[in-house]
């Protein structure tokens, strides 16, 4: 019997994480995200937002920090566009002794998920940087981009 509630609780439990986890569609309405930028301040994205970055290894966050580089430093604010990192896969003295430092000598926000949940509603590829239009507040298309050509193209 301890088996069985054990198992049903464990069931439960992965269906209760899936559930929150489903991935952005075209039509979907954009989710109220509010996380913590490289500085440690809160940040809302914004209900009339245009477009979204977002990435998950180190491969697609260096090209759009190199792409970003390139940039005014008001680039993303002026286009309404938000880059979001999901950095909940590294390792968390790795994150504080390296990563947030550099990341805290960008010129433009970096909103981050620390947990894999807080932005597990975003679609990715692997390598690839995920570039989502936003429009009137509801997904209007989903972008896979593997080089800086593509991000120039898209925004």
């Amino acid at each position: 019997m301890l088996k069985k509630l054990l198992l049903l609780t464990l069931l439960c439990v992965g269906l209760n994480t899936t559930a929150f986890a489903a991935e952005l569609k075209v039509g979907d309405s954009l989710p109220a995200i509010t996380l913590k930028d490289q500085h440690d301040k809160a940040v809302t994205v914004a209900p009339d937002a245009q477009t979204l970055l977002f990435t998950v290894e180190k491969p697609a966050s260096d090209l759009v920090n190199d792409y970003l580089k390139q940039q005014t430093p008001d680039f993303l604010t002026s286009k309404q566009a938000y880059f979001l990192a999901d950095i909940s896969g590294m390792p968390s003295m790795i994150t504080k002794m390296f990563a947030i430092p550099k990341m805290q000598e960008r010129p433009y926000t970096i909103v981050l998920g620390y947990e894999a949940a807080d932005l597990a509603f975003m679609p990715r590829q692997k390598d690839h940087v995920t570039l989502v239009k936003v429009k009137a507040g509801k997904v209007d298309n989903i972008l896979f981009i593997k080089d800086e050509a593509g991000l120039a193209d898209n925004f």
